[in-house]
């Protein structure tokens, strides 16, 4: 990845699935990417992807926080990305209103021009519906991957 950065003007995106801040250190010690795309929650949450974000900017790449989980997972994004000077884009799953999360919190997070606010309540600024286990019963998700043909990534 580090050969072909280094030999294309479209910058390398990568880093949704690293578990902690060394691989990341990797990337920018190789000068693998460009932008490098922290998932808050399989870092372990905002302090170690604040660091990612420290190191990212040190390195001068962007940040766009990887965001595959729901309302608390965006919430925390949104932190992140109001407390870096390197933020560049947010990750928002269409599936935020079509399978409905925007129910899952007692306020929905807003939307304007195409922005996202940040929310300014207490905590990450979301508070989850009272009846959220009703209606929304957790459902058993793989992190397994598998490898394709083609030596890509995806999810089973």
């Amino acid at each position: 990845m580090a050969d072909i950065a280094k030999r294309t003007a479209i910058p390398v995106a990568t880093g949704e699935r690293f578990i902690n801040i060394q691989e990341f250190e990797t990337i920018f010690r190789l000068q693998a990417a460009r932008y490098v795309r922290p998932d808050v929650c399989a870092l372990g949450g905002l302090t170690p992807s604040k660091k990612v974000a420290a190191m990212a900017e040190a390195n001068y790449c962007k940040i766009v926080p990887h965001n595959p989980l729901g309302p608390v997972s965006t919430a925390a994004c949104l932190q992140l990305d109001a407390a870096i000077p390197n933020f560049a884009i947010q990750e928002f799953p269409s599936f935020y209103h079509q399978g409905n999360e925007s129910e899952m919190t007692k306020e929905p997070l807003v939307e304007e021009k195409g922005y996202i606010l940040i929310p300014d309540r207490p905590g990450i600024g979301i508070e989850l519906a009272d009846d959220i286990t009703e209606r929304f019963p957790a459902k058993a998700r793989s992190i397994s991957a598998q490898i394709a043909y083609d030596g890509s990534v995806y999810d089973v």
